[in-house]
């Protein structure tokens, strides 16, 4: 299992929040900053059960934050990286290719899309720094909430795979095989013993955690506690022989705010209590007092029943039930008025009819028909032959149905049901017109009710309104029977006045024991614990937030232990143990040698701790406070890259590694360092290698032609509006003489198949660029030809190796050289030529000669060194 492996496997034991913060120290490439500070400290109060007002959940190191762990001699190579989707303003058609063997230069510049593409590599590889996002075009405002993917082509075990990558999701496991290098790949620091000790990659996460996270957090924690404020000294007067002073005596994180708080919370009633107590406690003669309270209680008491009455009369059942009288008369009226009709059916009757004379006359009829004429028989008959008992003929059909008509209106006797409903409501009317509703008390009661209660005669008088509104409505409405909006009546002041009788009972009752010295005692106790309350009420909300004080601070004391360092320190050392060995220390000077720090020097130290034996590795280095003080930030750079090579060297696998700009701080001739290095280990893997510094990029490119190994070089651009598109070789600046003469010679090619006899400024100005490269590739053929590369211009130093094979020029190759460049410098637009001459620009074919010319020097050179080479 590898040290990553082993470590991870260790994490899996510590809290969340440690996990989390394990987390952050892996995949940022500086040390932690201050937001993570105070979420991982947030994250330690969470974890032991202090709410937080930040809604964090850890994120503890998992396995998807690191790579691999790979099966001995596993190799996993690079193909291909495309599709790219939603990444910065690269279009999906770029493609970016590497060698599966020896090396692959990708060199961009600034707006390029170099670190585009190196960012999704960092992320799909899992390196340790994730430090920089990868966003959509940012230019676009609708693509911000698109996700950034891409496909890798890739080849494991010489088996080729399609690998997707999806940004926010776990990378590939194929793809984190692949090691990136960045400056976190070791970490060195200065130990209590004033030792400037090396730390392998992975351990150092230990190490921050124990001697920065931790040291940090607390500091924070002590910080806050000490802040707290838990000091009693504001709640002494609180203290004493009452309930609230043992509650305030005995304040800790047990007390319950609850009961603090019912405690401390006083009502009208408990004032008014002590004002009675106060008053009875300083009475001189609470005898006399009390009587006096007793007669007040007992006229409050008939008052009160006397404010009963007017309800009776004028409450909402009261209205209804008038409303229903008037309601009941209304229908009998109406009953009355449709037997009426009935009764007429439409004829002229006599005056009088359906009257009280008329219906006796109409009775003493039916009585002489079934008494006397037709004893026995209905009346009136219904028989033919039956003569009317009045006129004493016979009926017709038409006397007939009006006598029955007469009968009907008779037996119903609607009349008498409708003057029976009229007298009911007159009564009722009568009644409510006398009813005594005055409430208002006498001139006596009155001022008696204001020393009382000094609202009380205005709510009296207000009731006593709203009884007169109500009396005048119900009056009305026996006229109107319009019953809406009914006025409202007033609350009824008798439960005032009979609080009022209460209070002066118990004022009574008071006055009474004041009198007595045995229950004088407990009054004088009932004062004082009200009086406490009165007393907390006014600092409860200051006491409750002591408490909550206290119990926060309490809850804080119980994070100590888990910031305690000595456990997570000590597995630092067991991990160093077994992760620094003499093989890594040797091959880590020779990685320094190699890059010209070899004056670093490393030594194992060993030393027992507990019983225990445990290994540190040493930069031999004076020592201050600071290891910046000690080592420049090339030093540093150039240790992190020796790290890198180092364990590279000691791990059990051959899978490519990705560099992303690795000369970055060091000087010119540790860049050629590294370079050859780069070079050497593309001997054994495939060497991926980003770049932006053209220096850095000539020593690679002459690195690698010394070495020939295997490789692909490719310059990133902007084309067609968008960046990343993806060229072969290198950029025209950077191109060798023969990759310039080819190019050049592609380029007459294209003109010549389409030169016209009189070229318009388009083409003029195509014609000036190529004679312009043409004057750049005779520059650099003076370089590398001429001066068989002795002094190159991106150089700081002389390659006098290649001194020997300097032959010089003969006077006629200088003269072909001279006339080359002469004919360069009056085609090309960086001179302005006189006007007047109207001079043309070469043909196509003007130009093919001149490169053919160019060629025949480079040849006649080459072949004079050829002769005198071996000659020598």
């Amino acid at each position: 299992m590898t040290l990553l492996n082993q470590i991870f496997k260790w994490t899996e034991s510590l809290q969340s929040w440690q996990r989390d913060a394990c987390r952050r120290l892996f995949q940022q490439e500086s040390a932690l900053n201050e937001t993570d500070m105070f979420e991982l400290y947030a994250l330690l109060k969470i974890d032991c059960g202090i709410e937080s007002d930040d809604a964090l959940l850890p994120i503890p190191l998992a396995k998807q934050h690191l790579p691999a762990e790979l099966a001995p001699g596993e190799r996993v190579t690079l193909v291909a990286l495309r599709d790219l989707q939603n990444v910065n303003q690269i279009p999906s058609d770029r493609i970016l290719t590497f060698s599966e063997a020896g090396i692959t230069v990708i060199y961009g510049g600034n707006g390029s899309g170099k670190s585009g593409y190196a960012r999704v590599m960092k992320r799909a590889c899992r390196a340790r720094d994730q430090s920089e996002p990868v966003h959509p075009d940012a230019n676009d405002p609708t693509a911000s909430k698109r996700v950034p993917t891409a496909k890798f082509d890739v080849k494991v075990m010489g088996v080729s795979h399609e690998v997707d990558w999806t940004r926010d999701t776990t990378s590939p496991d194929q793809l984190s095989s692949i090691s990136v290098f960045d400056s976190k790949c070791a970490r060195s620091y200065i130990t209590a013993e004033q030792d400037v000790a090396y730390l392998p990659y992975g351990l150092d996460i230990i190490e921050s955690l124990a001697n920065r996270v931790l040291p940090k957090l607390s500091e924070m924690l002590e910080s806050e506690i000490n802040g707290i404020d838990v000091s009693m000294l504001p709640f002494e007067h609180l203290l004493g022989d009452t309930e609230v002073g043992r509650v305030i005596g005995n304040l800790s994180i047990k007390s319950n705010p609850e009961a603090i708080t019912s405690l401390g919370t006083i009502t009208e009633g408990d004032i008014k209590r002590i004002a009675e107590l106060e008053n009875a406690l300083k009475e001189g003669n609470p005898l006399a007092k009390a009587e006096e309270s007793k007669r007040s209680m007992m006229r409050l008491k008939a008052f009160a029943d006397k404010l009963a009455k007017p309800l009776a009369w004028v409450s909402s059942d009261a209205v209804e039930k008038l409303q229903k009288i008037n309601d009941e008369k209304i229908t009998a009226e109406d009953a009355e008025k449709k037997a009426a009709d009935a009764l007429c059916s439409g004829e002229e009757l006599l005056p009088g009819t359906g009257e009280q004379v008329w219906k006796l006359l109409f009775d003493a009829a039916r009585r002489y028909s079934t008494e006397v004429a037709y004893p026995g028989e209905d009346f009136p008959q219904s028989a033919g032959g039956k003569v009317c008992p009045l006129c004493q003929e016979n009926l017709p059909e038409s006397g007939a149905n009006r006598l029955k008509r007469f009968d009907e209106y008779i037996q119903n006797d609607v009349a008498k049901t409708a003057e029976a409903a009229r007298n009911k409501v007159e009564i009722a009317k009568t009644k409510i017109k006398v009813a005594d509703l005055i409430i208002a008390a006498d001139d006596a009661l009155g001022e008696e009710l204001k020393v009382l209660d000094g609202s009380i005669n205005q709510v009296i008088s207000d009731f006593q309104a709203s009884i007169d509104a109500r009396r005048e409505f119900m009056l009305q409405c026996l006229e109107t029977s319009k019953w809406a909006e009914v006025p409202v009546l007033n609350v009824s002041p008798r439960v005032r006045i009979r609080q009022l009788a209460a209070q002066q009972l118990r004022i009574f009752r008071t006055l009474t024991r004041a009198a007595d010295e045995t229950k004088r005692t407990k009054l004088e106790r009932e004062l004082s614990e009200l009086t406490a309350r009165q007393s907390l009420a006014k600092s409860l909300n200051a006491v409750v937030e002591l408490l909550d004080r206290m119990k926060k601070k309490s809850s804080l004391e119980k994070c100590r232990p888990a910031l305690k360092t000595r456990s997570i320190s000590d597995k630092s050392k067991e991990f160093a143990t077994v992760a620094v060995t003499d093989e890594l220390r040797k091959a880590l000077d020779k990685e320094f040698e190699a890059l010209g720090i070899g004056h670093i020097k490393t030594k194992l130290k060993e030393r027992s701790s507990r019983g225990k034996m445990y290994h540190q590795l040493l930069l031999d280095l004076p020592v201050t406070n600071k290891i910046d003080e000690i080592l420049s930030e090339g030093e540093q750079r150039a240790i992190a890259l020796g790290s890198f090579f180092a364990e590279l060297v000691l791990a059990n696998h051959s899978c490519g590694i990705i560099l992303d700009d690795p000369v970055s701080s060091l000087d010119h001739w540790r860049r050629r360092n590294v370079a050859q290095r780069l070079v050497e280990e593309a001997k054994n893997r495939q060497v991926v290698v980003f770049t932006h510094d053209t220096s850095f990029l000539g020593q690679l490119s002459d690195e690698i032609e010394t070495a020939g190994i295997p490789n692909s070089t490719f310059f990133l651009e902007w084309q067609g509006g968008a960046p990343g598109c993806v060229n072969d070789g290198l950029p025209w600046d950077h191109q060798g003489y023969k990759a310039r003469i080819n190019a050049l010679e592609q380029a007459q090619s294209k003109l010549a198949k389409t030169w016209p006899a009189y070229p318009n400024e388009k083409e003029i100005g195509d014609m000036r660029h190529q004679y312009d490269r043409l004057r750049a590739t005779l520059e650099r053929v003076i370089q590398d030809v001429v001066f068989n590369g002795v002094v190159k211009r991106y150089r700081d130093w002389i390659r006098v190796d290649s001194l020997e094979e300097v032959v010089g020029f003969s006077r006629p190759e200088y003269e072909a050289i001279e006339k080359l460049h002469k004919r360069s410098c009056d085609v090309i637009t960086a001179h302005d030529p006189s006007s007047a001459k109207a001079a043309a620009v070469p043909s196509a074919a003007d130009l093919g000669n001149d490169i053919v010319a160019l060629k025949a020097i480079v040849e006649a050179i080459q072949n004079r060194r050829k002769t005198a080479k071996a000659t020598a």
